[in-house]
């Protein structure tokens, strides 16, 4: 779990988690549902697709909100997620389909936006 956090990590939205099978992501997105046992819940991303994130425990803790998950696609094609922030929408909302805007921008120049410091 510790190489999750201390490496880069691509961000990526629903449509591409099956391009990092294996390998550490970081996906934004709106809480849709959380699952009854409480070890999974699903996000939506700025295209209005659905990601299940998968937990080793039960939540703790009440979630809402647009959530950052870092974590590692699975053969699934779910995130088992290492770490969660809930974003404070408190003054601003943030705006998803926006940074789903930015994403594709990343994506489409890797040169200008490497995800790795091995470039």
């Amino acid at each position: 779990m510790a190489d999750i956090l201390e490496g880069p990590r691509v961000r990526v939205t629903a449509s591409q988690l099956a391009q990092y099978v294996g390998k550490p992501v970081c996906f934004v997105g709106r809480l849709e549902k959380i699952h009854q046992s409480g070890k999974f819940f699903f996000l939506s991303d700025g295209e209005g697709k659905n990601a299940v994130i998968e937990l080793n425990s039960p939540l703790e803790e009440e979630i809402s909100g647009v959530i950052e998950v870092v974590g590692r696609v699975t053969n699934q094609l779910n995130i088992m997620c290492s770490s969660y922030i809930q974003f404070k929408e408190d003054k601003n909302m943030f705006d998803l389909s926006l940074y789903n805007e930015a994403l594709k921008i990343i994506h489409e120049f890797p040169e200008y936006y490497p995800f790795s410091t091995n470039v």
